[in-house]
């Protein structure tokens, strides 16, 4: 016979149990979440990942549907409505720009085909009786006297919250990062590896003049023909763009004779080097370290361009690899153009570290060998020194490897389609 005990026990089970369960979890702490927060002085945040921080405190961002359809229905429902005007405003804008580039085509037959491709694509867009399938992300602006307080994540839990938005995890935006990261690696996701791209689930938005002469300078640099200069500080030669081990000789040469500042001379043969300033304001573009480039640029009638400096330390055995893209923005005669930076990356390399692989490619390289051999005829150097000379060309050429991946990470995102995801300039 089951005691009267038991009965209250199991009764009280039966009773407190599901009311224990329907308990709402417990909201997990600002500092544990992958993703930033935007406190508005109505009382509602909004979670999501900052894109765009103005000078003044306005902010742009990205919001995830699903947690918003939650949060602030009413406020989604707005900004739905709102996307989809600006989403349709945005393709008839490219299907104009298109329609008026293509009238007198340009001469690079690659660039064609992919304005034709892209222009083809818009127009199916604009045909569609339904609107495509919504974006992952709705856009969200807010102007400073909205906004009460700005709580930014860090880098290494946005990155989780990335991954597990690419993963369409539930309820991302809310988790504990801790436990983002565990289902994540759960499906086999290594969460310390570069976040993936999410800038295709974000509505077209129209772009300023600025923007798209931005764009369609990086348009021409790919897929026509390439303009690359490379040099130090005060010298830029004009370059194919490619990483050769040919390079390298020059490094080992000057850090051995201590004269840095012009180890790139002549180093391609295509083209003189011209002296300048390094110059960090991009109004000042044309009296800086870039002025022999724009020179060149405007020459070729071209709009944008590549170029990398390589600054080498020798008494602080470190290696630097500056690299941008520059592209004109401005209209009316070229000596009124305006060129501005729209891709940076700044590299560091230490020079003391062993990096056997490139070490061996370089020191097998008849260029290497030979400017080797001048080195030890001119008694330049030491075994040691030779050693540490050759360790400043492999962490140079592994700083150069990095910018450049860097830089085909950038070049690559905003050559998808013409209409996003928004390059800014400012």
């Amino acid at each position: 016979m089951v005691s009267k005990a038991t009965w209250i026990v199991a009764l009280a089970v039966l009773i407190v149990g599901p009311l224990v369960a329907a308990q709402p979890a417990k909201p997990v702490a600002v500092s544990q979440l992958g993703v930033d927060v935007v406190s508005l002085k109505s009382g509602k945040p909004v979670r999501g990942a900052i894109l765009k921080s103005e000078a003044k405190g306005a902010v742009t961002m990205a919001v995830p549907r699903e947690w918003l359809q939650k949060a602030n229905a009413e406020l989604l429902a707005k900004l739905s409505t709102d996307e989809a005007a600006a989403q349709r405003e945005a393709w008839e804008q490219l299907r104009d720009r298109l329609k008026m580039l293509l009238a007198t085509p340009p001469s690079s037959r690659q660039v064609v085909v992919f304005l034709e491709q892209e222009q083809e694509r818009v127009e199916k867009l604009l045909a569609q009786a339904e609107p495509p399938e919504l974006p992952q992300f709705v856009w969200f602006e807010a102007q400073r006297e909205a906004i009460a307080k700005v709580t930014p994540t860090v880098p290494d839990r946005q990155r989780v919250v990335l991954w597990a938005w690419s993963e369409r995890l539930k309820d991302a935006a809310s988790r504990d990062v801790a436990d983002l990261a565990r289902e994540l690696k759960q499906k086999g996701i290594d969460t310390t590896q570069a976040a993936p791209d999410l800038s295709d689930q974000l509505a077209a938005r129209p772009q300023d003049e600025r923007e798209w002469r931005a764009r369609m300078g990086l348009v021409e640099y790919a897929f026509g023909t390439p303009i690359d200069f490379q040099g130090t500080d005060d010298l830029l030669v004009r370059s194919n763009g490619e990483r050769d081990l040919k390079d390298m000789a020059p490094v080992i040469e000057k850090v051995l004779r201590g004269q840095v500042s012009a180890f790139l001379k002549g180093l391609t043969g295509q083209g003189g080097p011209a002296k300048g300033k390094p110059e960090s304001s991009n109004v000042a573009l044309n009296k800086g370290w870039l002025k022999s480039a724009i020179e060149e640029a405007d020459k070729l009638n071209v709009t944008g361009f590549r170029a990398t400096r390589l600054d080498l330390n020798v008494e602080g055995r470190q290696v630097a690899v500056q690299s941008v893209f520059v592209a004109r923005l401005g209209a009316g005669p070229r000596e009124q153009a305006q060129w501005e930076t729209i891709w940076s990356h700044r590299e560091s390399a230490d020079a003391t570290k062993a990096r056997p692989d490139l070490e061996g490619r370089i020191t097998n390289d008849p260029q290497v060998k030979q400017a080797l051999e001048k080195v030890k005829s001119l008694n330049l150097g030491a075994d040691d020194q030779i050693d540490q000379a050759i360790r400043f060309g492999a962490a140079t050429m592994a700083a150069q490897q990095t910018a450049d991946s860097r830089f085909f990470e950038f070049r690559d995102r905003y050559l998808k389609h013409l209409d996003g995801p928004p390059l800014w300039t400012k």
